[in-house]
């Protein structure tokens, strides 16, 4: 039949993008894997190589004038600047007496003679000395390079759809290995210069060839994961690059060994098959048909790519042919409404990427930091970003994705005004995430550029795109020029930009899961049916959440559990789980506060011992004669002289400072109060001999937490979620504010530790309460929230405690507010889902009425009766007569193998979370600002984190963030102490995946128990949470052994757990199971659903051996 036809192609090859359906086989062929190789993995990386070596060729060492032939290298020949370093492009013209020492006043001239270099590398600044007055030669340098590449995106642009993808690439290849092997022997810089203006012309080409093949040979459903694996391939490049550049520090060996490579995939490319699009809408149908043919053969599809015809081509794709006909040029892209709408946005938007990556790309040299490190950072930070841009392109779509990216990235710019020169760490910070944000830019400009223009203009407006980058990474340095009237003006500009880019993507049209279109007449009809279809408000809810279902169907699975359907009946989410969920969360704000409290309410300010009340400072010589001085010239804290020491030559007789005898404070100490006036520390000395007893305050704490989940846990599994969550928030208010009152240190720490105990069960209560009152679809929303909300809590207690610098008084601002919540929880509804487990069918049934009720279903709650909840829920009333008890996480085979997995999961967690976030002292950093940082990081961390668990699932989820914080921890035991912004930006990023994992967990935890033992497992859970953080403490002591040694093991620790969650099965999409027999009938429905799959695989196998056999 003629609708069978055109499947026919996709049969033979499995490769069509506009076919309306697909095989399991598509993601996974020979052809795509060898194809996608050859086309962007090697090609891509060592043209990436090429397009930033400039950072190495061209940097500028450190330099002075060479003296004259007859002079001697001194201050009498070389002018100082104010710095106090011999002055770079200047040098006196004779040679003054001694009279004249260091005299700036004398005449000087130009480096008449040359300079002399600091540098071992050599590079076309120290060969041409490209210095001083000639120093815009190197800036002209890389701009003629990027006119190459602005020039080659149209011109080969408009080639490739005149003479074919195929032929325009490998010429490209052979240009590029010739012209930069060319500029490797370069005599001149005129010469230099334009070789790397070819080199420009044919990385265009080659950039522009190598997506646009990938697009048209690709399907759909795998265009999102190809554009991503080439902006990894320019990311690896970047590691390459740092990589070749540190092992040949001579410019032409590291120019010949990025470019002779070229010369080998020129000759690979002649294997690269043409585009089908391309052949077919040329007229070219033999070679069309060849191509499939070959590329059946290819995919083990021979005999299918036989049956291909050149007449069944024609007919199938006659209206194609019809449309290709007509050429097309540059003008169509402003002559067409639609396109010209297309092509001025996306003009905007790869102007706003160019201009404002390359100002912070090429910059490196200005970050004061090692550019072979910063160079390795600029490209790590890529891998993230471009991990994040795919799960964003694939799920939420290509306009979200790239209007945000320009965004964030704008935003990153233009905080970087605000802050001060002083504080390095923020600006390398803020530069690196914004840098990230616009990898990811280029990335899913690439495909959703390549998706909107129509096949017969699609190299053409990709090149005119292209242009426009070029333009704005050609502006970008000459933009930095105002930089000299106005320090911020840069910043403003580029950041601006950025998001005037991101604003005008908004305009643009949605491509996720549509096909590629081929005519003009194509866009035109795509553009006309959105304006004429309004989906209805159900609909259009249904359509936005089908990028999300990346999990089998559930559909064809047997129905869920009763109670699921019971919640929709009374109103789903309404009015009341609005109110209970926000009443509920409100108070976990401050549970990040009195989790981390101690880190000002203990923390050590700068002390040194008092002097003996006897003694006269004045006559002594001052508090420096009673103070011996450490190895880096402070006054040590825990040791006094027992005589005073004055200055050389020490008049009294005694020995220099540091090897008098000294004696320990017995007098007490003086605090340095000016950051903070009042802490445990200060009132009860816990400094010196006595400073294990900080450390104690904060581990009886966790040692409460500890309790409180084992307790409370198993006393909300008997009693019921709502009494436990009344009596936690009045202990909590009651302990808290005794905390502030106590006489003494052994109160406080008692106070403290039913403080621990009591907000553990509320983290616990809050969130199974929450999730047993949702629907299923909503559970990864109320997971997020309350991460957020701990998040946000983070904030609120670097603000609170900056402005309340007194412990007493800060302790009793995060405790009171606890009174307030103990009020208005009276009028929580319990957990019917509890109540239906423990058998009281009675007060289910009035707390559904009531919820139904509240949300204005009253009709439906009306229906309900004690007869219909037994029908309903009688499989629940059976089995949950039988009361479970924490033994049963170990009796039971199944509950046992989760026990013992999540608890790794969570002691893992807690075990690294408190091993980086309780020492925020050691960051050398203001304590309030690493505060903020740290909570800051929570902010991205889980969102992603919600991403992932509502879209791969939460195991995925689980898995990624564990062994991403593993990985950042290891990296940081080997990196240098010196490198401090490095290592403070693994232990924020190892942080806030952490922080992800945290908020992964406890919807984990919740949504595998069943119902009858959810809050003791939770409460087991978080126990082993809390003996992972009052282990960490003790862990960090072996640094006395070995510096590192705590860091390999916080760091070995999460990468074990990583490899834990395998075990666990997923829970994405499921109805929270109620008892253990739903977990097995759960594990035996997969199993099941499995066995289906794999006989639906196994039906074309048969049909096909029944058309061989003539059937």
């Amino acid at each position: 039949p003629e609708s069978q036809t055109p499947f026919l192609v996709q049969a033979a090859v499995q490769l069509d993008p506009t076919a309306k359906s697909s095989t399991s086989h598509q993601n996974r062929n020979h052809y795509h894997c060898a194809h996608l190789q050859l086309r962007t993995l090697r090609p891509s990386t060592a043209r990436d190589t090429g397009q930033e070596k400039t950072i190495f060729t061209a940097t500028t060492p450190a330099h002075h004038c060479r003296p004259p032939p007859n002079a001697s290298i001194g201050p009498w020949v070389l002018p100082l600047n104010p710095n106090g370093k011999p002055e770079k492009c200047l040098r006196f013209t004779h040679l003054p007496n001694a009279s004249l020492l260091n005299d700036t006043q004398g005449a000087t001239e130009p480096c008449l003679n040359g300079w002399i270099y600091n540098s071992t590398r050599d590079t076309i600044v120290t060969e041409w000395d490209l210095v001083c007055s000639s120093n815009k030669l190197k800036e002209m340098a890389q701009s003629i390079f990027m006119a190459g590449i602005l020039i080659g995106g149209p011109v080969f642009g408009e080639l490739s759809d005149r003479f074919g993808r195929k032929p325009i690439l490998t010429w490209s290849y052979l240009i590029l290995a010739a012209s930069g092997s060319g500029a490797a022997f370069s005599p001149s810089l005129p010469v230099y210069m334009i070789f790397r203006f070819l080199c420009g012309c044919s990385i265009s080409g080659i950039s522009l060839s190598t997506v646009i093949l990938n697009v048209e040979w690709v399907p759909t459903s795998m265009r999102a994961i190809s554009s991503t694996t080439i902006g990894y391939c320019y990311t690896i490049g970047q590691f390459i690059l740092s990589g070749l550049a540190y092992v040949i520090p001579q410019w032409r060996w590291l120019q010949l060994t990025v470019s002779v490579p070229f010369f080998i995939f020129s000759l690979l490319s002649w294997w690269v098959p043409e585009s089908i699009r391309w052949l077919v809408l040329s007229g070219k149908f033999s070679k069309a048909l060849k191509t499939l043919q070959r590329v059946a053969t290819f995919n083990d599809k021979k005999e299918e790519g036989k049956k291909l015809t050149i007449e069944e081509l024609k007919f199938n794709l006659q209206k194609d042919i019809n449309s290709a006909k007509v050429k097309h040029g540059l003008s169509d892209l402003l002559r067409v409404s639609i396109l010209r709408r297309v092509t001025l946005c996306l003009a905007l938007a790869w102007f706003s990427t160019g201009f404002a990556y390359y100002s912070l790309a090429m910059g490196v040299e200005e970050f004061g930091v090692n550019i072979y490190i910063l160079q390795i950072i600029f490209g790590g930070v890529d891998i993230p970003a471009k991990f994040i841009t795919i799960l964003s392109i694939s799920y939420v779509g290509r306009r979200i994705t790239q209007g945000f990216l320009l965004l964030l990235a704008g935003g990153a710019i233009l905080a970087l005004i605000f802050v001060s020169s002083e504080m390095p760490l923020v600006k390398t910070a803020l530069a690196v995430f914004g840098k990230g944000c616009l990898s990811g830019s280029f990335s899913c400009l690439f495909l959703y550029t390549s998706e909107l223009y129509p096949t017969v203009l699609r190299q053409t407006g990709m090149g005119v795109s292209n242009v426009w980058a070029r333009v704005g990474s050609m502006i970008a340095p000459l933009v930095k020029i105002t930089g000299e009237v106005q320090p911020f003006i840069p910043n403003v500009i580029f950041g601006t930009m950025a998001i005037l880019g991101g604003s005008a993507a908004f305009f643009l049209l949605e491509t996720l899961n549509r096909p590629l279109p081929d005519t003009i007449e194509d866009i035109q009809d795509w553009h006309q049916q959105i304006k004429k279809t309004k989906p209805e408000p159900e609909a259009e809810k249904a359509s936005q959440t089908i990028p999300l279902k990346t999990v089998p169907d559930h559909s064809a699975w047997p129905i869920p559990m009763a109670f699921n359907d019971l919640l929709k009946q009374v109103g789903g989410v309404g009015r009341f789980q609005l109110i209970q969920v926000t009443l509920a969360v409100v108070p976990m704000l401050l549970m990040a506060s009195h989790n981390t409290l101690q880190n000002f309410t203990a923390a050590i300010p700068t002390h040194h011992c008092r002097p003996p009340a006897n003694a006269n400072l004045s006559k002594d010589g001052g508090l420096e004669a009673w103070l011996p001085l450490d190895k880096q010239g402070r006054p040590k804290s825990c040791l006094r002289f027992t005589s005073p020491q004055w200055v050389p030559p020490f008049h009294n007789g005694t020995e220099a400072n540091g090897t008098g005898i000294t004696e320990s404070c017995i007098d007490g100490w003086v605090y340095d109060n000016s950051t903070f006036p009042s802490t445990i520390v200060t009132e009860w000395n816990l400094v010196c001999s006595h400073r294990a007893f900080r450390q104690l305050a904060q581990s009886l704490y966790m040692v409460g937490v500890l309790l409180g989940a084992m307790m409370f846990g198993y006393l909300a599994d008997r009693l019921g979620r709502r009494k436990v969550l009344i009596l936690n928030y009045l202990q909590t208010a009651v302990s808290g504010t005794c905390a502030a009152y106590a006489p003494n240190y052994t109160v406080y720490c008692i106070f403290r530790l039913l403080s621990g105990m009591s907000l553990a069960s509320i983290s616990i209560n809050c969130m199974t309460l929450n999730m047993e009152w949702m629907p299923i679809h909503t559970r990864a929303y109320v997971g997020t929230l309350v991460g957020y909300v701990y998040s946000l809590g983070q904030f609120i207690l670097a603000g609170v405690a900056y402005a309340v610098p007194h412990w007493r008084h800060l302790q009793l601002l995060v405790s009171v507010p606890f009174f307030v919540a103990f009020i208005y929880s009276w009028f929580f509804i319990e957990s019917a889902r509890w109540y239906s487990s423990s058998g009281r069918l009675d007060l289910t049934l009035k707390a559904l009425q009531r919820v139904a009720r509240i949300n204005g279903k009253q009709e439906e709650g009306a229906k309900l009766s004690i007869e219909v909840l037994q029908t309903s829920l009688q499989k629940e009333l059976t089995l949950g007569k039988s009361q479970a008890s924490a033994m049963e996480l170990l009796r039971c085979p199944t509950l046992r193998r989760l026990f013992l997995c999540l608890s790794m999961l969570w002691f893992a967690t807690s075990f690294a979370y408190y091993g980086l976030v309780m020492d925020l002292q050691g960051f050398g950093v203001s304590i309030y600002l690493i505060q903020v940082i740290f909570g800051a990081v929570d902010l991205p961390a889980k969102f992603i984190c919600f991403l992932v668990i509502n879209s791969l699932g939460r195991r995925p989820a689980q898995l990624t963030s564990l062994l991403l914080a593993g990985i950042c921890i290891l990296v940081n035991g080997v990196i240098p102490k010196d490198q401090t912004i490095i290592r403070t930006c693994l232990a924020v990023l190892g942080k806030g995946c952490l922080a992800a994992s945290f908020n992964c967990v406890f919807l984990y935890t919740g949504e595998l128990y069943p119902t009858m033992i959810r809050l003791t497992g939770m409460g087991m859970g978080s126990t082993m949470a809390r003996v992972g953080s009052i282990v960490s403490p003790l862990v960090s002591m072996t640094a006395e052994f070995y510096p590192s040694m705590p860091l390999f093991i916080f760091g070995a620790v999460p990468v074990a757990a990583s490899a834990v969650t395998t075990l666990l099965p997923e829970t994405l999409g499921q109805p929270l199971p109620d008892t253990v027999q739903d977990l097995k009938s759960r594990s035996r429905r997969k199993q099941g659903h499995l066995q289906q799959e794999l006989q639906k695989q196994m039906v074309p196998l048969q049909a096909s051996t029944q058309e061989k056999n003539g059937l």
